[in-house]
């Protein structure tokens, strides 16, 4: 069974998604929304109830999406959305968030894991493609000292895509 640390770094990591260089503050030009999912998890397994709210990077609640008995979560954000977008999730005893870097990232698990990435990044000084890559390296790093083992040889594919689309 695939850790719950295992399942955050990749998380994060993917999160980081998308090609270019420039980065995109706002939803996808056409359409009306871009769609997030995955799935929410604390260290006791999946959390099955609560509400994920969706906040801009102004830190204004955009949106929200309930769990309905499932840890799995799917949610549309308006095209006009400033990114990076931050999810979290309420009525939960523990702070559990991840950040969403453009439109072009579909996939984030929340986890303690992308919580605790998400915070490293804030201390390096924001949440900026730049610090949210720095901060999964140094998770990654720290699993590996401590024994863990969620390292990057288990990501599949090209790694240097996943932490943030530099090819």
């Amino acid at each position: 069974m695939k850790s719950i640390f295992q399942s955050g770094i990749v998380a994060m990591l993917l999160l980081l998604g998308g090609c270019g260089e420039s980065s995109n503050d706002k939803g996808p030009a056409t359409g009306t929304y871009s769609r997030i999912e995955g799935i929410v998890t604390d260290r006791d397994g999946p959390i099955t109830s609560g509400k994920i709210i969706i906040k801009d990077k102004n830190g204004a609640a955009v949106t929200s999406v309930a769990l309905n008995g499932e840890s799995r979560y799917s949610v549309n954000i308006p095209a006009d959305t400033a990114y990076p977008v931050f999810l979290e999730i309420a009525g939960h005893d523990e702070l559990l968030e991840a950040v969403v870097i453009d439109s072009s990232a579909v996939k984030q698990d929340i986890t303690p894991m992308s919580s605790l990435v998400v915070r490293s990044a804030r201390d390096l000084g924001g949440v900026t493609k730049e610090n949210m890559a720095r901060a999964a390296i140094n998770a990654i790093s720290q699993s590996k000292t401590a024994g863990g083992k969620g390292t990057a040889a288990g990501f599949k594919g090209d790694p240097t895509k996943q932490y943030g689309g530099w090819h």
